[in-house]
């Protein structure tokens, strides 16, 4: 547990679980959020830090990434993926299966300071083939509902789920929906949550959907592709709008190739909520780009959502999704008292900032949160050089 006092002083608070947007002090004691207010006071061997025309959020919450370094391919390291764009906790999304999973628990994640959580794959070794076979699905002898459950249930707060690719390199179309079934059935038998790549589906996404329940997740929701969750006329299809009125957690996982902005637009046109917002950070192809958090933030905001909903979609809303407010030693996504203290502290920049998507879409927006310190626990993990020139005393 980290020991000490660290006061953030004269910030804009924005903490869209508390409904707080406001100029505030933060004062941190012991991994804690110990106080939020104006003039507040901390003891005399407190770390102090003015923060006047900067922004203090919850730490960012990534849903949906890969940060199984060195365990297969496509996995980031993910301390240099998160603490420097105000990410404190990772969720690795079906890289490791049961088989494999125990390296990352105990070798792999202890070595970061990032908070790393994990869904395990519904295949047995995860994502550990994927550069060479393009899906760990081709083989349904590779699934073990019981054994997945059994590893889930015996790690509880290290993993919140089961995930599976829907996607045509992943598992051949005559066997997607069965191995979706059988995903389905580990979640529940794990009291967890599935969460579903429904990118490139060989099956129509209205079938998967017909399988998800309150709570379960479906990852990249808002791409492009020929089965999205637009009709022919642009319109929602009614599956799409009857899953998000049943629960079904709508997440971008946005990937560089997997969210397509014009669909994005159209899902908040016809009041689809973007839930969460997500990376899917892996190890890309040089004509892609994966943005970290705080550009997805800054572009969902330039899309249409306000400021605090896009903080929102990254903090509390994750939080909820995975059930963190039951788990004493993470966050809850909120600046709450009481609350484990990951925070991150950002400069609200202004210009013109472009970004693009997987159709070509030139997405400009006027603001972006440029990530100045990275709290985990009450400690600051990562800063800015400038950092030191607030005021430190």
């Amino acid at each position: 547990m980290a020991t000490g006092e660290l006061l953030l002083r004269n910030g804009t608070i924005i903490d869209p679980g508390n409904n707080i947007n406001a100029i505030n002090d933060l004062l941190i004691r012991d991994g804690r959020v110990c106080a939020v207010g104006t003039d507040l006071t901390a003891n005399s061997e407190a770390q102090v830090i003015d923060v006047t025309n900067k922004v203090i959020t919850p730490g960012l919450i990534d849903i949906h990434g890969h940060f199984y370094d060195g365990g297969n391919g496509s996995a980031v390291h993910a301390d240099a993926n998160c603490l420097p764009y105000g990410t404190t906790t990772g969720v690795d999304a079906g890289s490791a299966g049961y088989l494999n999973y125990k390296a990352m628990r105990d070798y792999v994640f202890p070595m970061h300071k990032t908070n790393l959580l994990c869904f395990l794959h519904i295949s047995a070794i995860g994502l550990a083939a994927n550069r060479r076979l393009g899906g760990g699905l081709h083989d349904l002898n590779i699934i073990s509902v019981q054994d997945t459950v059994d590893a889930i249930k015996a790690n509880s707060g290290f993993c919140f789920g089961v995930k599976i690719r829907m996607h045509y390199n992943a598992v051949a179309y005559w066997d997607a929906e069965r191995a979706l079934c059988m995903a389905k059935e580990a979640a529940v038998q794990s009291g967890t949550r599935l969460m579903v790549h429904v990118s490139g589906t060989p099956i129509p996404l209205p079938t998967i959907l017909k399988h998800m329940t309150e709570g379960d997740i479906a990852t990249h929701i808002f791409n492009g592709d020929r089965e999205n969750i637009l009709d022919n006329a642009g319109q929602i299809r009614p599956e799409v709008a009857d899953a998000a009125a049943r629960g079904i957690v709508f997440d971008v996982a946005h990937a560089g190739i997997h969210c397509d902005m014009s669909v994005v637009r159209s899902a908040i046109s016809q009041g689809i909520k973007i839930d969460t917002i997500s990376t899917d950070l892996h190890i890309s192809p040089d004509d892609r780009t994966v943005y970290k958090m705080n550009d997805l933030v800054s572009q969902f905001h330039a899309v249409g959502l306000t400021l605090d909903e896009a903080i929102a979609a990254a903090t509390v809303t994750p939080a909820k999704v995975l059930g963190l407010a039951n788990h004493s030693k993470l966050s809850d996504g909120t600046l709450s008292v009481g609350s484990v203290a990951d925070v991150a502290v950002f400069d609200l920049l202004e210009g013109r900032f472009v970004w693009h998507d997987m159709s070509g879409n030139m997405i400009e927006g006027k603001t972006k949160l440029d990530t100045v310190a990275t709290i985990i626990n009450g400690q600051i993990v990562w800063s800015r050089g400038s950092l030191n020139e607030m005021g430190e005393c």
